[in-house]
């Protein structure tokens, strides 16, 4: 069959068209897929921006949590010394107070009662450097020395003043005690050590008589107090250790 010139130039340009064509797609094709990829590396970016962002606002809560605890420390170690230095300055003028109506009385009681106050306000100043540990053994040895804990009507309050301590502080010492749950629990075994001790030490003394020496409010609460921590009565620790 025969195919003029015309129709073979219209086929070859068709046929030009066709592959132009052709040719378009495929770039175009490369140039969607070469967006796509961007577009994709584009958006795992800005996922691990927001991760890496995640991570350094808590990173930043977790830190600013740890500054406003440490704010909080100061705050009550700040507190604490305001009321300590409000002590001293009401020892002092205590000292000051004593010192003018003493003017006229002997010599040696006013040098004596200066001397008292100099060692109080020396003492409310050598218990504040001391950590919890230094504390609670100085205590205990106050404790042991004076025996005060056998005041069955002995308060936070009362110990606190008797020891030149401030109330917080000795509160805070048994709050944070890892043995004792409370200040109550401390005198309680002050009160039961040294009553097993005059058990045995004393046996002509009736029981009341002992647990009253150590500081139990009744028979019953020493009974209960005995009970507990040994499982028998005062009578039968008495029998058992003789």
């Amino acid at each position: 069959m025969y195919i003029s010139g015309p129709h073979l130039l219209i086929a070859a340009v068709i046929i030009i068209l066709l592959i132009a064509f052709i040719i378009t797609m495929l770039v175009l094709n490369a140039n969607a897929k070469k967006i796509i990829a961007a577009n994709t590396k584009l958006v795992e970016n800005q996922n691990t921006l927001l991760k890496q962002n995640k991570m350094q606002g808590c990173e930043l809560e977790k830190r600013m949590n740890e500054l406003a605890e440490q704010n909080s420390k100061l705050e009550e170690q700040r507190s604490e010394l305001e009321e300590q230095k409000e002590m001293i300055v009401s020892l002092q003028r205590q000292q000051e107070a004593l010192a003018e109506q003493l003017k006229h009385s002997i010599p040696d009681e006013v040098m004596l009662l200066r001397e008292q106050t100099r060692q109080h306000r020396e003492h409310i100043e050598l218990t504040s450097d001391m950590t919890d540990e230094e504390l609670m053994a100085w205590i205990d040895h106050k404790m042991d020395e004076t025996r005060l804990f056998t005041n069955p009507n002995l308060t936070l309050k009362t110990m606190a003043k008797a020891l030149g301590l401030t109330q917080k502080r000795l509160g805070g010492l048994f709050k944070n005690h890892p043995k004792y749950n409370s200040l109550g629990d401390y005198l309680n075994e002050k009160r039961f050590l040294l009553a097993c001790r005059l058990l045995l030490e004393e046996p002509h003394w009736t029981i009341e008589a002992v647990g009253a020496e150590a500081g139990f409010g009744g028979r019953r609460t020493f009974q209960t107090e005995v009970k507990r921590r040994l499982g028998i009565t005062p009578l039968q620790y008495r029998q058992s250790q003789s």
